[in-house]
Order: structure tokens, then C-alpha cells, then sequence
């Protein structure tokens, strides 16, 4: 979606690639970082990401992000999103990663676009950052259906059905379940997990599929494997029959 969007895109394009890339790293929500619904004034306790909510550093300093060229916020070794308000009522959280340095495919870098662009386009603190200004010069925001077409989109153009990942079952619920997938497959472990997803319980396993066949990579072996033990309950069973003394 990156390589892309920012070979031949639209502003448009450029957006949903870098929220992409966003969601997936910080597992995000799709409320957290697109336009709400017109009616879901009262139906959700989310509140979106705004420019105001995000903050830069290098080398322990703070990054002004009006004043820093889109160079210098690319050059970030960290990004934070700071939570007004999620879906289980958490609120004043801070969620932060490092730059994935010499990868096209980094959240510090995805994010350093979004709020330069928005800034230098006469974008302000509360602007969401799923806001964008189109080629000509009219502000537009990225849907949840315009992140589910350009996912679906990819996995088309990926051939990834061939590894049977079927287009129609991606959603954009697939970015927040995938990025956890890719650092249990990582061997991260689950408290870490739980705690970058803001899962308040384990119920982000949902998200660990049994078909990914790399999660059942050498346990045939293992099992194959011969151990000797010995059975203490069954010593246990034997004195409590012993007969007092």
C-alpha cells in the first residue's frame, strides 16, 4: 500500500497507506483514527486521534512539530500517541514506538506524513489525524470504508489469496488483529502484548489464529520427544492410605 501509494497516489491514497500503517503498529481501533459516524455521537466513548495528540522526540528532545520540516520529524526515534478517551473508557494513556530504522514500513515515519501534511496545509491542533487535503486544495477524511477498500484492495493485488487469505474476509479490524499476531509470532510476550493493545483482559488471544501454521512450527517434534517422570500423585495416594501411627 505504501510503495504504492507514494509511487504513483492521490493525497488520499498517501493517507489511508500511512493510517495503515499506524493502526498496525500501535493496534489501533478503526474510531480511534477516522472520521466517527455521523450518528455515533453518543454511541461510543472513543475520540479520535487529533494532531494535538501526537508528539515527536530525538535523542530524549521534543520535536516542535510546526516548526520541524517533514525531514527532521522523519528523523524522530520515537513517536507517542497520547489517549483522550477509548472504547473501554481508559483515558490519559500514552502508547509509544521507535523508529524502525532503514523500513519503508515504520510508525514513526507514517506518522511524521500524516501531521506534516496536515500542518502544511493549514492544518490545526484539533485536526483529526485521518484529515487530508485533497490535489485541490479541499479537506477530505479518511472512512472506515475507504481503510476496508484499500486493504481489500492490496490483498488482490498481493496475490495473497494464494496463500488463502481470502480479499472478502479482511476488514479493518485485520490491521489491530494483525499487528498482534505479528509480535506473538515475534515471540513478544503476552503481558507486552496486552499492554501495547490496551487489552484490559487476555482477550486479545481471540486474535491468535490457530490456521497461521507457523505457531505450530516444531511441536510434532516435541511431542515426539521422551520424557521420564515420575508420577507424585500416586506417591501421595499411597501415604495418606498409610495407616496413622
Amino acid at each position: 500500500m505504501l510503495n504504492t501509494a507514494y509511487t504513483k497516489g492521490h493525497n488520499k491514497d498517501k493517507a489511508i497507506a500511512d493510517l495503515a500503517t499506524i493502526a498496525f503498529f500501535f493496534l489501533l481501533r478503526v474510531g480511534e483514527y477516522t472520521r466517527p459516524r455521523s450518528n455515533a455521537t453518543n454511541a461510543t466513548r472513543t475520540r479520535q486521534f487529533k494532531v494535538c495528540d501526537v508528539g515527536f522526540f530525538k535523542d530524549g528532545k521534543q520535536l516542535t512539530r510546526y516548526t520541524a520540516s517533514l525531514t527532521e520529524l522523519c528523523t524522530a526515534d520515537q513517536c507517542t500517541l497520547k489517549i483522550s478517551n477509548q472504547k473501554n473508557g481508559r483515558m490519559g494513556e500514552t502508547i509509544t514506538h521507535e523508529c524502525a530504522a532503514h523500513h519503508l514500513h515504520c510508525p514513526v515515519k507514517a506518522t511524521a506524513r500524516r501531521i506534516h501534511h496536515i500542518i502544511h496545509n493549514g492544518g490545526t491542533d484539533n485536526s483529526l489525524i485521518s484529515d487530508f487535503c485533497t490535489e485541490d486544495g479541499e479537506w477530505r477524511n479518511i472512512t472506515p470504508s475507504n481503510m476496508r477498500t484499500g486493504l481489500r484492495h492490496c490483498v488482490t493485488a498481493l496475490n495473497l489469496h494464494e496463500n488463502g487469505i481470502d480479499p472478502d474476509l479482511i476488514g479493518v479490524h485485520s490491521l489491530r488483529a494483525g499487528g498482534a499476531m505479528a509480535l506473538k509470532l515475534q515471540g513478544v510476550a503476552d503481558t507486552i502484548i496486552k499492554k501495547q493493545g490496551r487489552w484490559t483482559s487476555m482477550t486479545f488471544l481471540q486474535y491468535i489464529h490457530n490456521q497461521i501454521a507457523h505457531l505450530s512450527k516444531g511441536l510434532s517434534t516435541k511431542m515426539n520427544t521422551n520424557l521420564t517422570f515420575q508420577n507424585i500423585a500416586n506417591v501421595e495416594r499411597r501415604r495418606s492410605q498409610s495407616p496413622t501411627p
